[in-house]
């Protein structure tokens, strides 16, 4: 009996059953649980410090200072960014919880995301923005972005829009995740947009908008 119980909820929640079998074998087959938390390398690690830090440092004029993050999934390189970057700085970063390696329904995954972001969305340091990067692309109306880092959608036209927006914007330097990961379409995108080349450590990569 329990084993028809347990075959009649494999069959009723076939799709998520699926998700997590996928998910699973995912992680199989990647570089294991740094890869399925959203970890960076060491070296990637000090790719994004450096990309904040001339961010920071070549940010003109006053007022605050804010960074933006497309791709939150659990937060590591959002705690990396809080840390990095100095006072006064505000992180938004932005995330629809529609995928995660784990399979974790939207609201259990944003869930979790926020208790590992707790410390820094407690002090207002951090911002959680619930959606699509192109429904917020639409109704940001904010100060130009001292750094935006993509690691969202990994499409090769998701990344070209958000490269073109952040251009639009203003931003100082535009950064990212995933640069030379011959499965998706951020190279093309990256290289078209600045065919002169880009500076990267492991698959960070980032790129001042203007010579100064």
């Amino acid at each position: 009996m329990r084993k028809l119980k347990i075959l009649w909820r494999m069959l009723k929640h076939r799709k998520a059953v699926s998700s997590l079998l996928s998910s699973h074998l995912s992680l199989l087959e990647g570089d294991g649980v740094a890869d399925a938390l959203g970890g960076l390398t060491a070296e990637e690690e000090e790719g994004v410090v450096e990309a904040v830090r001339a961010a920071i440092s070549d940010r003109q004029g006053g007022g605050d200072k804010v960074l933006v993050e497309f791709g939150t999934l659990f937060g590591l390189t959002t705690q990396l960014l809080a840390e990095t970057a100095p006072s006064g700085t505000t992180i938004l970063t932005v995330d629809n919880f529609c995928w995660n390696p784990f399979g974790l329904p939207p609201d259990l995954h944003r869930q979790f995301t926020e208790k590992v972001l707790r410390p820094y969305l407690n002090t207002g340091r951090v911002k959680l923005i619930g959606c699509d990067s192109a429904a917020f692309r639409e109704r940001y109306d904010g100060a130009a972005p001292a750094l935006v880092f993509l690691d969202a959608d990994h499409g090769y036209a998701a990344v070209r829009d958000e490269i073109v927006w952040a251009k639009e914007k203003n931003a100082v330097v535009i950064s990212g995740h995933d640069y030379g990961n011959p499965l998706f379409g951020v190279t093309r995108a990256v290289d078209e947009a600045f065919p002169e080349g880009v500076k990267h450590k492991g698959m960070v990569w980032w790129k001042p908008t203007a010579e100064r």
